[in-house]
């Protein structure tokens, strides 16, 4: 089962070859922020949004580039958490912070396309930096620098439980429009969840308040009447799925399940 990526629902048209010339001379190093003003974890880097951790997303942002992670505090000096990442195959070394979830590859890569032109050492971002790796390797110290501005949004930083909120609104939104365009149907897109990895084939409708977590697989031309759960299974081609519960399950084709039936760890 192929696995769905947020590089997926942005670039799908992108190719391949060209992402990993491109990130051949990129280190990115996401920072892993323990935010010890966040009520509920001091982890918060690890917290669950559409199915990948926070910091997970923004690891996909560098997908094609080189990404190792490292966990810091607000004090932390930035030069002594990444230097002993410091990778001299490596031309550039991008700083990225866990707790900006919806920066986007695009945003990244048009990042990445300035820093080249521009042949500057330290580019400083709302939120992170661009160093070229010599040039930071042997420096003790980086001045205060302008902060260039490449998109409000992909720097939207989370900080409380409120700011999962939106951030999720936001992902979900993202993941619907994308199967949508995929040719699913959602007669409530409002009220229908879809974790990432989620794959749906087109032609399949999806009734009101549904939820699709895991690494779950919709064949064609299925129908989802309210009120489902699947979680982590295959629901083959044809089937129909009446207001039950399928987890860790595989459901064969033009099969009915439902009503109220519980599918646990079952293949029918």
């Amino acid at each position: 089962m192929e696995t769905l990526t947020r590089t997926e629902f942005d670039y799908k048209t992108e190719k391949l070859a060209e992402e990993n010339t491109q990130g051949k001379d990129v280190l990115v190093i996401v920072l892993l922020v323990k935010n010890f003003d966040f009520a509920a974890t001091r982890t918060p880097y690890d917290i669950d949004i559409c199915g990948k951790k926070m910091w997970e997303w923004v690891a996909l942002a560098g997908d094609g580039y080189r990404v190792r992670t490292t966990v810091c505090t607000e004090e932390s000096n930035i030069l002594t958490l990444i230097k002993p990442y410091l990778d001299d195959s490596c031309a550039y070394t991008a700083v990225l912070y866990s707790d900006t979830p919806l920066f986007e590859k695009n945003t990244f890569n048009k990042i990445m396309q300035f820093v080249r032109a521009k042949q500057v050492n330290v580019l400083n971002l709302k939120r992170g930096y661009v160093f070229n790796t010599e040039y930071i390797k042997n420096a003790d110290n980086f001045s205060a620098l302008p902060i260039y501005d490449f998109g409000e949004k992909d720097f939207y930083r989370v900080s409380k439980m409120q700011d999962i909120d939106f951030v999720r609104q936001t992902l979900s939104k993202k993941i619907n429009e994308f199967h949508q365009n995929n040719g699913v149907i959602l007669i409530d897109k409002n009220t229908t969840y879809i974790d990432c990895d989620v794959i749906i084939e087109s032609g399949t409708k999806i009734g009101p308040n549904n939820t699709l977590l895991g690494q779950t697989y919709i064949g064609k031309n299925c129908v989802l009447e309210p009120n489902n759960v699947i979680s982590n299974s295959v629901i083959s081609d044809n089937c129909i799925i009446k207001c039950s519960y399928i987890s860790e399950s595989r459901i064969s084709e033009n099969i009915v399940v439902g009503p109220f039936e519980s599918v646990i760890e079952k293949s029918i």
